[in-house]
């Protein structure tokens, strides 16, 4: 067997005992959590610094704790972006910030509910409400180091794509802020990684003469998380709808490995049905129940899990815009609906140049990194210091994962080898068209990018140690140090850690903002 074929054996029973292996299989799982730890000292640490609200914290922060004392987005009195507002909201009281209504909000409400669950349970303050990003980035860590150990069959790969992620500088900004890109990127790798368990287990049923029509429950599992990617942020779509293509591909390989005639037909008549159940069907009823306290405002409802009664943003639309086409009891799904139109075209609308706007063009490479927050400090011992958070990753992944992507794409050919690229472009793709109409876009959304570079980086080292086990290892080594020192220098920039001002300079080397 040649070492390319070797390649596409290993990993459908990843987490299988075999004999004489028995012994080092609690590292499948040991060896992930260690990393995931270590990921976890990296976002806890300092995390109520700044104490303030950082960049579009000012939202989300807010919004969070309007959901959790009246089920939706509150408006505000004074200018959200505003110091008046951060004063009251990090002194302790929000409620002298509260106007009048609903507010209305750009993205769905599912983020900003496990947002308002760290508060309910540390507090309003910065390490309350920036609680529950720090969770979903660790146990992000944990899925795809679990889930790159079934795609490689090994626990060292694994756990080598963990701390990957873990030492990038966007999973760390990201992981470390009251802001909605954790959560998106926590339920795409979570939704990914059922796929890859389905995969294989469908595989091997399929192989030995089982047709598991009805008992693809990881499917199911892929289904709920990508309507809870849906409900964080509707950019989900784009991967949602690659990421059912590339199953029924799974599908269709499937059933010609096991010796159907007709591999699509079986997989049109087979897989295709109950896969809209499974993505699509599964995941709108998950998207609509993350708007229960939008449906439950300004009724009964409200008024006995919160003791008030406030209508969100639109909620009464219907109502105020009577149609002869629709009965009475469907209203709230016709304002829904008008919200979304709203939304929509608030987003397609968004083409005011910004200063820390980035194009998607620089998103693999690192350019124009998002700026987020900036202010003088006296932690340095110096006349003038300042502590900053630049949006920027790791160049020394990044830059490398440009290479691996290509290489897994030109040389892995393998049944992950699309699957990665394929949800790297995804990724990014769709956001080329908004680009060219000049809507404003940021360095952020780049982020759901990053863990299938990791993976592209993963598979193409599987693929040299393959061939050149030896050097394989040493340079996977000292790749991962080189790595670690390059987050190392950035880190007083990721976390804003006092510097002073020539040591922050030298730190943005790449161009972007000061």
């Amino acid at each position: 067997m040649t070492a390319s074929a070797a390649l596409e054996e290993t990993g459908p029973a990843a987490d299988e005992p075999s004999p004489g292996r028995g012994r080092r299989v609690p590292w499948s799982w040991l060896g992930p959590l260690l990393v995931s730890a270590a990921a976890g000292a990296l976002v806890l640490h300092r995390l109520g610094e700044p104490h303030a609200l950082v960049w579009d914290e000012t939202y989300y922060a807010k919004d969070a704790w309007s959901l959790l004392h009246f089920g939706v987005e509150h408006n505000w009195n004074v200018d959200r972006e505003g110091a008046p507002a951060n004063g009251h909201f990090l002194a302790g009281h929000p409620e002298a910030g509260l106007a009048r209504g609903g507010e209305w909000a750009a993205h769905p409400p599912l983020g900003k509910w496990v947002i308002a669950a760290g508060i309910a349970l540390l507090g309003a303050g910065p390490s309350g409400f920036r609680a529950a990003a720090a969770l979903a980035g660790v146990l992000t860590v944990l899925i795809l180091a679990r889930t790159a150990r079934r795609m490689t069959g090994s626990t060292l790969l694994g756990c080598a794509a963990g701390l990957l992620l873990a030492l990038d500088g966007t999973w760390l900004v990201s992981s470390r802020l009251a802001m909605l890109d954790a959560f998106l990127l926590l339920w795409i790798v979570a939704g990914f990684g059922c796929l890859v368990v389905d995969r294989d287990r469908t595989r091997a049923a399929l192989t030995g003469g089982a047709d598991r029509f009805l008992g693809r429950r990881w499917r199911f599992a892929a289904g709920l998380c990508f309507g809870l990617a849906c409900a964080t942020k509707w950019s989900a779509v784009y991967v949602v709808a690659f990421l059912w293509v590339l199953v029924l591909l799974w599908d269709r390989r499937a059933r010609r490995d096991a010796g159907a005639a007709r591999p699509w037909r079986a997989t049109a008549r087979r897989d295709v049905p109950l896969s809209l159940v499974q993505f699509w069907l599964v995941a709108g009823g998950v998207y609509l129940a993350s708007w229960w306290g939008w449906f439950a405002s300004g009724t009964g409802l409200q008024q006995a899990i919160f003791g008030r009664r406030v209508p969100g943003f639109q909620r009464d639309w219907a109502a105020h815009h009577p149609s002869d086409l629709w009965p009475s009891f469907l209203d709230p799904l016709r304002s829904l609906w008008h919200y979304h139109a709203m939304t929509l075209d608030f987003h397609a609308s968004v083409t005011e140049p910004n200063p820390t706007q980035s194009w998607p063009w620089d998103w693999p490479w690192l350019g124009q990194p998002t700026a987020m927050y900036r202010a003088a400090s006296d932690g340095c011992g110096t006349e003038f210091c300042v502590a900053g958070i630049t949006h920027v990753g790791t160049p020394a992944i990044w830059w490398a994962s440009i290479a691996a992507l290509i290489a897994v794409a030109a040389l892995v050919r393998g049944r992950w080898a699309g699957a990665v690229v394929g949800g790297y472009l995804a990724c990014w793709l769709p956001w080329l068209p908004a680009a060219l109409d000049d809507r404003t876009m940021y360095s952020t959304y780049a982020l759901p990018m990053l863990p299938f570079a990791v993976l592209a980086l993963v598979l193409l080292g599987q693929r040299i140690h393959a061939r050149l086990p030896s050097t394989a290892r040493v340079a996977g080594a000292a790749y991962v140090l080189v790595v670690a020192a390059n987050l190392l220098y950035l880190h007083p920039i990721l976390t804003a850690e006092p510097l002073p001002e020539p040591a922050r300079q030298a730190r943005l080397w790449l161009p972007g903002r000061d």
